[in-house]
C-alpha cells in the first residue's frame, strides 16, 4: 500500500486564508470611528485596506432669532465637511423638539439652496439674497431635505430661510436638524443641531362687518392677542381713512360716505386694514375687513356690508 503525502503548498494556502479572516475580524471588533473596509485577493496573499468616514457640521445659531413685525423672515446657513478619507454621501432629517407649537411650525415656510461655488455662506446667505438654483422647500413641520456627495476633505454649505405668514400664530418652535454621512453601509456619527424660534407677531384677524342702517357700516375684530392699551387706526392701502383711534377690548370702526368718498375709493368692495398705530405711525395689520360702497335710490352714497 502506498501512502499519499500532504502537499505543503495546500496547507500554507489554508493558513493564509485563516490568518486573513482573523485580521478582518479584529479590525471590525475595534469599534470607535466609522471605518470603511474592503478586501482584494492575490495569488499568494490577502490585502486589507481601510478608510475613515467622518462628518463635521456647523451649528445653526444664525437661525435662532425671534420673528417680529420688522423681521418676518430669518436667513442663515449650515455647512458640512467630509473629514474622512473616502468619498461619501450626506443627507439631513428633521423633527420638532417637545414643546414646539405644531400650528406655528406648519405655518412657517422654509426654503434651502446650496451656496454657489466660489461664494461664502456669509456673503450668499443674507436677508436680501435671492433664492439660488437647486432650492428645496417645505415647513418646519415638514422640512426640506438636503443632500449630495462630498469628496474626502471637501465641504458644502446651504442657505436656509424660514418665514412666517400673516396667519402664523403666536408661539415657539424648536427644530432639530440631523446631518448624516455614509459610504456604502458605513456611516459617520450623526450630527444633531437644534435652535429656538419665537413668533411674537399676533396673527391677522378677520374683521366682522355689521350695519344698523343703509348709510354706514362697522368693522369689529378680536384684539385679545395684543395688550389692551394698543392703539389702532383704519387704512385703505397706505392711506388712513377717518381720524378715529381705538383701543381696548372691542375696538370698532365706522365707515360712512365721508370716510370713504367716491373719489378716490369708488363703488363696490373696499378692503380695509386695521393697523396698530404707534406715535401716529402705522405698524402691523391687526385685522382686515371688507365693506361695500354704493348708491341708494335717491343717489346718495352709502356704505354697507358684503
Amino acid at each position: 500500500m502506498t501512502r499519499r503525502r500532504t502537499r505543503p503548498v495546500a496547507r500554507r494556502g489554508l493558513v493564509l486564508a485563516l490568518l486573513a479572516g482573523v485580521v478582518i475580524g479584529a479590525t471590525l471588533a475595534t469599534g470607535g470611528a466609522a471605518v470603511a473596509l474592503w478586501t482584494t485577493s492575490a495569488p499568494a496573499a490577502t490585502r486589507v485596506a481601510t478608510g475613515a468616514v467622518g462628518l463635521s457640521a456647523t451649528d445653526l445659531a444664525s437661525l435662532q432669532r425671534d420673528y417680529t413685525a420688522s423681521v418676518p423672515a430669518v436667513t442663515g446657513s449650515w455647512s458640512f465637511t467630509n473629514t474622512g478619507t473616502v468619498d461619501a454621501d450626506y443627507s439631513t432629517t428633521a423633527s420638532l423638539a417637545s414643546g414646539s407649537s405644531a400650528a406655528l411650525a406648519s405655518s412657517i415656510s422654509v426654503v434651502a439652496w446650496p451656496v454657489a461655488r466660489g461664494q461664502t455662506p456669509a456673503a450668499a446667505c443674507t436677508a436680501s439674497a435671492t433664492v439660488g438654483a437647486g432650492s428645496v422647500s417645505g415647513t418646519w413641520a415638514a422640512p426640506p431635505r438636503l443632500g449630495g456627495s462630498l469628496a474626502a476633505g471637501a465641504s458644502v454649505a446651504w442657505c436656509l430661510r424660514s418665514s412666517t405668514s400673516t396667519s402664523s400664530p403666536l408661539g415657539r418652535v424648536t427644530p432639530v436638524l440631523t446631518a448624516s454621512l455614509a459610504a456604502g453601509s458605513w456611516r459617520a456619527p450623526a450630527q444633531e443641531r437644534r435652535f429656538v424660534q419665537n413668533n411674537t407677531v399676533p396673527p391677522r384677524q378677520t374683521a366682522t362687518c355689521s350695519s344698523t342702517d343703509i348709510y354706514y357700516a362697522w368693522l369689529d375684530f378680536d384684539p385679545s392677542d395684543r395688550p389692551i392699551e394698543t392703539t389702532y387706526g383704519s387704512f385703505v392701502g397706505s392711506t388712513r381713512v377717518g381720524t378715529a383711534t381705538e383701543t381696548g377690548h372691542y375696538p370698532h370702526f365706522a365707515f360712512t360716505r365721508e370716510t370713504l368718498p367716491k373719489n378716490p375709493y369708488g363703488d363696490g368692495r373696499i378692503t380695509v386694514d386695521i393697523r396698530v398705530v404707534v406715535d401716529g405711525v402705522a405698524g402691523a395689520v391687526a385685522a382686515t375687513g371688507v365693506v361695500v360702497a354704493g348708491q341708494d335710490p335717491n343717489g346718495l352714497r352709502n356704505i354697507q356690508c358684503p
